[in-house]
Formats: structure tokens, C-alpha cells, sequence
């Protein structure tokens, strides 16, 4: 018996495959705007570096969408101060550009409908903070797609852990062997193996694990092959 079916958003519901190069490419043209003296392939190596060190940091906390934050660590790294306006700024411009480079799946509007037909409670769970949310849904047209969503940054747990799946059972109600869990990463969707929710990623945008690896149940390419795992388990 299936009652519930929980999304992810980035690279699950929603996908860019430039998306990150195009915010990378604003972010610099708005600190050469801002006047900081600093030529591309510098750039670019602070932008790798800072990557890195972001990823051991701030994987798992979900502190890390909170605006400036990796801003904050790029100029750690480059060794220089910026004024907070700077820092927000900077953060601002990468995450509306990658946003608005974001598009639906093709899929995501059937699945979504699929979902209701078989009297399912359709909720999300992403990494992330309100903003980041409500400009997704609306661009999509699905501000009203879902009984439930949650945020990393709102209830101050990433999915990389055990806590933002025991949340949505609290606050539902429901079983987690009656909730199916679907999103592309393995290090962080399939933790609600957990609780026991049913897991299915979904590889055709999937991001590669940098956290612990928890296998999922089911592997498909398209968000579309999800809907016989919902005729299976409903």
C-alpha cells in the first residue's frame, strides 16, 4: 500500500545541465562589475578550490544555503574582505541565474498527475531554503502541486541525513514503508531507506555522491519510469 510520494527538486523535478556554468559566469561578471581586480582562470581556480572546501565544510549542514555563505568561504580562500553587501550580492546573482537556467522535467507534469490519479499525498523534500523553493515553483507553475513541502534551511536538516524523513513522517502521519522517496542522489534522497521509505533515483540529471552512499531500491533514467514503480506499490 502506497500513501505518499516525496520528491527532490534539483535534478529530480527540476534540471539544467548549464545551469551551474552560466551562475559560475554571472557570479564573476558581477565581482568584475563590483570592481574586484581579479582575472578568469584566478577565478576560476578560487572557484574550484572554494568548491571543495564548501563541499567538506557544509555537506550535511544545511546552514550551507544561507545567502553569502559560500561567498563567504570564496574570499577566505582568495585571502581578501568584502563588505557584506558584496558577499549577499554575489550569492544572490549565482543562485537566480542557476534558478532561472533551471527548467521542468518533461516528465514532471505526468508524474505529478500520476501521482494524483492513484489519491496519493505528494510531497517534496529538498536541500535548500525557502527563496530558492517558492522561485522554482512558481516559474513551473506548481506552487499548488503539493501537500507538503520542506526545506533543508526551514527545518535545519539536510538530507543527508535521517532527520528531514523522520520530519515528514511526523508531520503526515503516515508509515515509512507506505511512502515512496524519489531523487537522483545516493548520498542523500535514499536516506530515507532509513525510516523505511521505499527509494528510487532517478539517473538522467543525477549529481555524484560526495556523502555516504545509501543504495536505493530502484534505479531508473527518466523522472517518466517512475510512474510503473507507483502502479507496483500502489
Amino acid at each position: 500500500m502506497l500513501d505518499a510520494a516525496v520528491f527532490d527538486f534539483g535534478g529530480t523535478l527540476f534540471h539544467g545541465d548549464d545551469a551551474v556554468e552560466r551562475a559560475v559566469d554571472a557570479r564573476y561578471r558581477e565581482m568584475c562589475e563590483r570592481d574586484y581586480e581579479i582575472d578568469r582562470e584566478t577565478f576560476d581556480d578560487l572557484t574550484a578550490r572554494t568548491g571543495e572546501r564548501f563541499a567538506e565544510r557544509y555537506h550535511g549542514d544545511h546552514r550551507r544555503f544561507e545567502l553569502g555563505r559560500y561567498t563567504e568561504l570564496f574570499f577566505e580562500v582568495w585571502g581578501r574582505d568584502a563588505p557584506r553587501e558584496d558577499i549577499e550580492a554575489l550569492d544572490r546573482v549565482f543562485w537566480e541565474t542557476r534558478l532561472d537556467a533551471e527548467s521542468l522535467s518533461e516528465d514532471a507534469e505526468s508524474v505529478l498527475r500520476h501521482c494524483r490519479d492513484h489519491d496519493l499525498f505528494v510531497g517534496a523534500i529538498t536541500n535548500g531554503n525557502k527563496l530558492m523553493t517558492n522561485r522554482r515553483l512558481a516559474a513551473a507553475g506548481l506552487a499548488d502541486a503539493f501537500d507538503l513541502v520542506l526545506t533543508s534551511a526551514e527545518i535545519e536538516a539536510e538530507k543527508s541525513t535521517v532527520e528531514p524523513f523522520e520530519i515528514f513522517l511526523d508531520r503526515t502521519g503516515f508509515r515509512g514503508e507506505n511512502c515512496l522517496m524519489v531523487g537522483d542522489r545516493v548520498d542523500e534522497d535514499t536516506w530515507a531507506a532509513e525510516v523505511g521509505m521505499t527509494t528510487v533515483q532517478v539517473t538522467a540529471h543525477a549529481t555524484p555522491p560526495v556523502g555516504d552512499v545509501r543504495e536505493p531500491d530502484d534505479i531508473v533514467e527518466t523522472l517518466g519510469e517512475v510512474e510503473p514503480v507507483i502502479d507496483d506499490l500502489a
